[in-house]
């Protein structure tokens, strides 16, 4: 054996235990890592999958009964949380239907939907348009449900046809649209 081989064996033994030391680093790195970010993990895991939210263009939620369409809502944009069943909407359109029929129509600049209580909230610039021609516009208008009472509060002007524009602070409609009273400060203006 010559020197050389012997310079050579050693730089390849040296290689072989630098390379072995490498390995083990990389390896205790990986599990000492593994080690630490395990609780991490887990909680970020629960977080992912107990709180989902969604942000969502061009929104359409409708609510059925026994095959049978109860309402239609359209929003440019809606975010949805479900630790609160919170659907927060912007730029609203909608339908409430009676038998197969659109019985009113509205719109809003805003507006919340609660996915367990069923209950619609809108905001700004409300009106709704009833298919006899009544319309209400209001500041913000709360709508549980067809079988509950409609809630009209802020600036509330309700217009029938040929009748009679009153003007309140607040209004309590039937949710078939057939009654309602005025609360507050009135005002009245009859057509003649």
């Amino acid at each position: 054996m010559t020197i050389k081989d012997i310079i050579k064996r050693k730089k390849n033994t040296a290689y072989i235990i630098l390379l072995g030391i490498v390995i083990a680093a990389c390896l205790w790195s990986f599990i000492y890592a593994g080690i630490l970010t395990k609780n991490f993990k887990n909680k970020i895991k629960d977080q992912t999958y107990a709180n989902k939210e969604a942000n969502i263009e061009n929104l359409l939620i409708t609510e059925t009964k026994e095959g049978e369409k109860l309402w239609e809502m359209y929003a440019d944009t809606g975010r949805y949380s479900d630790t609160d069943n919170m659907v927060i909407l912007d730029k609203i359109i909608g339908n409430l239907y009676k038998e197969k029929a659109v019985k009113a129509s509205f719109k809003a600049e805003r507006g919340t939907y609660n996915s367990l209580s069923k209950e619609i909230i809108l905001y700004d610039n409300v009106v709704i348009v009833n298919d006899d021609g009544t319309n209400i516009m209001a500041d913000k208008i709360d709508y549980k449900g067809k079988d509950q009472d409609i809630t009209a509060e802020g600036n509330v002007r309700i217009e029938k046809p040929d009748e009679a524009i009153l003007f309140g602070g607040k209004a309590v409609l039937k949710g078939d649209f057939s009654d309602f009273h005025i609360e507050g400060r009135t005002k009245t203006q009859f057509y003649m």
